[in-house]
């Protein structure tokens, strides 16, 4: 099976994790189609007005990209991995060449309008198979006219996201009583500067430092900027406890941050949702809280019980390969369905 992967294709992207995942079925041939672009492209005014108005200029040129590699090897199946500007005319297109299987891939909330372009929403009757990691979404996805929208669940890098010894993670090897990583919500800040005010050591990994500033966080909190593959991982380990929020406007009850934390045996905190229980046993593999009261009082509990907080991590890891999250088993799933 011949399968033509279209995506953000940079080194430490869940793209890249999922054709690596892909690579390693023999029966597989994949075909990569790069559409990431370089770290620090300014988009033009013109450009984020455009996306303001969910009709996302096409800089890439995707389209045309999509097409030609399409006519060069012929696959069977052109997985798109949330592209928001390949047209409903090029997927006709591809399908006149060689009648391919099409295939969309959401990490995202995608029926919420930040994440939902209109090329995106008038190319929805087409996809043979649309991928989502969103229960709520699948049926949004079929009154939207998708003909077979299925859920596939959150993942680890087998490799990538392992555990690291205090040798190779240095100095800073939990340091700080909480760590985390991720972009700004102002529940998320909320939450933190509580925790800090409580007394707690904190680091927070943002995005580029953007919308997370000294400003809005308690003076204790340290800021750094964001992070990436295997310093994504090492930085995990300068915490104690990880901090795993939900991102809101996504409508989250389960994040990927979630497997990546429990992968790495990194003992951790997260809001507690349905999905977050069914993955994972509150008390045991991880720990839940519903508001910042509870947060709090959880973590002066578990940050004075050394041995029982590294089980807690050893826990959730084990749980992630017993109960199969890892890249490589959802990949054989879809293969399973794409076949």
């Amino acid at each position: 099976m011949r399968i033509l992967y279209h995506g953000p294709l940079w080194y430490g992207s869940t793209s890249s994790q999922r054709v690596k995942a892909f690579c390693q079925f023999s029966e597989i041939e994949v075909i990569e189609s790069n559409n990431a672009q370089p770290m620090g492209t300014k988009w033009s005014l013109y450009a984020r007005i455009r996306w303001k108005l969910r009709w996302p200029l096409d800089i890439a040129k995707e389209n045309l990209a999509l097409i030609q590699k399409v006519a060069a090897c012929r696959p069977d199946i052109v997985m798109i991995d949330n592209s928001k500007v390949i047209s409903r005319s090029t997927l006709n297109q591809i399908r006149q060449i060689c009648k391919p299987k099409l295939v969309y891939y959401s990490p995202d909330d995608v029926m919420q309008a930040h994440n939902v372009s209109h090329p995106l929403r008038l190319s929805l009757p087409e996809w043979d198979i649309f991928f989502t990691t969103k229960t709520f979404n699948i049926p949004e996805l079929r009154q939207a006219g998708v003909k077979r929208p299925l859920l596939v669940g959150k993942s680890f890098d087998p490799v990538l996201h392992s555990p690291m010894s205090p040798e190779e993670v240095g100095e800073e090897y939990e340091s700080f009583d909480l760590v985390f990583i991720g972009s700004f919500e102002r529940e998320r800040c909320r939450s933190i500067n509580a925790l800090a005010e409580a007394g707690f050591r904190i680091v927070v990994y943002g995005e580029g430092l953007g919308r997370w500033n000294y400003r809005r966080l308690h003076p204790s909190i340290r800021l750094r900027p964001p992070v990436f593959a295997e310093e994504y991982r090492r930085c995990w380990h300068h915490g104690k406890l990880a901090l795993c929020f939900l991102r809101k406007i996504n409508r989250d009850k389960i994040t990927q941050r979630t497997m990546e934390i429990a992968a790495m045996a990194r003992p951790f905190m997260a809001e507690k949702t349905d999905e977050h229980d069914a993955h994972f046993e509150d008390g045991k593999e991880y720990v839940a809280f519903s508001n910042d009261d509870e947060l709090i009082r959880l973590c002066k509990h578990w940050l004075v019980c050394d041995e029982q907080r590294r089980n807690l991590g050893l826990a959730a890891r084990q749980r992630c390969h017993a109960s199969r999250y890892s890249t490589l088993d959802r990949a054989k799933w879809m293969i399973e369905q794409l076949r």
